[in-house]
């Protein structure tokens, strides 16, 4: 049975992926025969924390995969690696096995039968070579799952044909892997690249020290440069920090089970990330929309919070990170006063300096546009604006600048080409409540003005005050004698409506229905207007914003009515 051809779908990438495999076809029998050694059986060590969904796991075992708004559908007895994929995106998704924790997570035989099946597919299809599943982004992903699930989903028959050639493709990759080391691209997919090889050799029954120490002493020079002193992960995503969390977690697991002992820097930056994963928590349940992260799984998150065992509450400040967490009755307010994320690790880096995020009680209010892995990438571009975020925005422009179009995207990636300059911040903790001031430069190149914002929090949460304020710094003299268009956002979680009052001094917020926020300003006028939310689902859901618009003045100080605005958001009586 040969190949069908999915060059039509994968373009030119898929071209050159056909051409390097045009020798390997896949045959009624499955049949495996790779001329590698096999490998003795990988231990039967199985991680404490599993994740996984087990309707996503029952929809594959049909044979039905879906991400990111696409879909394929090859039935009970399909295999998805002979046929067209619909994107390139997807393709990379289904060959980086992200999908396999879903049907590990079902214990019943006809989940590993069709987990092995599948594992068993690509090997016979893909375990030679290919451009495009031997990529390393889509290679460490898939050799982290394996490794992962590999008791006793993948060890069954281990001394069989198939069990033997399960071992020989985790041990070619590996050996890539270790091979290409290097080129993994910055950031959390070479922190993942030392954890997989660090596991692989675990796995092995001689706890081969070519992959293990090798493995580990590379993931001790990441955790340097990516685990910050605070705990956060130098992306400053927080999402991003739950991923190192969890899989550092998993290789702890599975060294611990071999009597291997963690590493000094591995037990560090674990105790470290620990308490960020609450730190970065809504109240319900669920992450702050940072730096190219999401809402995240919330049962997941809850996995990890458990095995983590904590029991103090989460701390106010991350000095390295650069977050602020006010968080008084009920009422948990993120902001971000830390400078825009350094390069290398800055290709998805947002451009929200000073932006926030809200939640009560009753779930999310004020939150950032967001964004989830499954959205369509056509909105990536926009959610990474700084008018994408709950803060101020200068002449209609971005504080910063993220590199677009022509041979330099091409060649770095949309990184970011200018960022938000420096930002301060100082907080104080008052009987009364918390004050907070910050102020960034991301403007000052352009405009020669400085954004300051302010909050204050009462003790019981219900009050919340703030002030935006723009100003020339003392001693500087201004860019332009004109008048500098500003707005100020604050958008809304799609559970939350608005409602302005007839001055448009004032606008009324309902959460879910029955919890109410009065907004009110000395600026404006204020107006509802449409967003969007992208921190989870696969599809933009349609949300709003309420908008604050002034005119600032090139040489102002910042405390007068044209360069500074008040707010306010106090609690009404809860319906019943």
């Amino acid at each position: 049975m040969n190949r069908v051809p999915f060059t039509r779908v994968l373009g030119a990438a898929a071209a050159r992926a056909q051409q390097s495999i045009a020798s390997t076809v896949s045959t009624p029998t499955r049949k495996m025969s790779l001329n590698v050694l096999r490998p003795a059986a990988f231990s039967d060590v199985k991680p404490k924390l599993q994740f996984g969904d087990k309707v996503i796991g029952e929809a594959l075992i049909s044979g039905h995969f879906e991400q990111a708004g696409h879909q394929l559908n090859v039935g009970l007895q399909g295999d998805p690696w002979t046929v067209p994929c619909p994107s390139e995106r997807f393709a990379a998704w289904l060959h980086s096995f992200h999908w396999f924790e879903d049907l590990a997570v079902i214990r019943q035989p006809v989940a590993e039968v069709r987990a092995r099946f599948l594992v068993d597919g690509w090997i016979a299809v893909y375990g030679g070579w290919n451009d495009f599943a031997w990529d390393l982004s889509i290679l460490t992903p898939r050799l982290y799952h394996w490794l992962k699930a590999w008791s006793p989903v993948l060890s069954i028959d281990s001394g069989g044909e198939a069990g033997g050639a399960r071992r020989s493709a985790a041990l070619r990759q590996m050996k890539y892997l270790r091979k290409n080391y290097a080129k993994t691209e910055a950031g959390f997919p070479r922190l993942l690249a030392a954890i997989t090889l660090a596991m692989g050799g675990a796995r092995l029954a001689d706890k081969s020290e070519s992959y293990l120490d090798r493995g580990l002493d590379w993931l001790d020079d990441e955790i340097e440069l990516q685990i910050l002193p605070d705990g956060g992960h130098v992306s400053r995503s927080p999402e991003t920090a739950l991923k190192a969390l969890e899989a550092l977690m998993v290789l702890d697991d599975i060294l611990d089970a071999r009597g291997v002992a963690r590493t000094k820097a591995m037990g560090r930056a674990i105790d470290r990330l620990q308490p960020m994963l609450p730190f970065f928590l809504h109240t319900d349940g669920t992450l702050a929309n940072f730096n190219g992260g999401g809402e995240g799984d919330k049962k997941r998150i809850a996995k990890v919070l458990k095995a983590a065992a904590l029991t103090s509450r989460p701390f106010g400040y991350c000095p390295h990170t650069g977050y602020q967490r006010l968080d008084h009755g009920g009422t948990v307010i993120l902001i971000d006063t830390g400078e825009t994320t350094p390069s290398p690790y800055d290709a998805q880096a947002h451009l929200g300096p000073l932006a926030f995020e809200m939640s009560t009680e009753a779930g999310r209010m004020i939150v950032n546009c967001g964004w989830s892995g499954e959205q369509p990438e056509s909105w990536r571009a926009a959610v990474r604006s700084t008018a994408a975020h709950s803060t101020l925005t200068l002449g209609d422009q971005s504080a910063g600048k993220i590199l677009e179009g022509g041979y330099r995207e091409r060649i770095l990636g949309a990184v970011v080409e200018r960022g938000s300059g420096e930002v301060k911040a100082q907080r104080k903790e008052q009987l009364t409540g918390v004050w907070l001031e910050s102020t960034h430069a991301g403007y000052k190149s352009t405009t020669g003005l400085m954004h300051r914002r302010r909050f204050y929090m009462t003790q019981d949460g219900h009050d919340i005050r703030g002030e935006d304020g723009l100003y020339l710094p003392v001693g500087d003299s201004p860019m332009r004698r004109d008048q500098i268009p500003f707005t100020i956002r604050f958008h809304l979680h799609p559970n939350c409506r608005a409602t302005l009052a007839q001055d448009q001094k004032s606008a009324l917020i309902i959460q879910g229905g029955r919890t109410g926020w009065r907004m009110r300003t000395d600026g404006g006028p204020l107006s509802i207007e449409p967003s969007y939310y992208l921190g989870k689902g696969k599809a933009p859901q349609k949300s709003s914003q309420i908008v604050i618009r002034g005119r600032a003045f090139a040489d102002g100080d910042g405390e007068t009515q044209s360069n500074r605005v008040r707010w306010s958001l106090r609690l009404l009586e809860t319906r019943r």
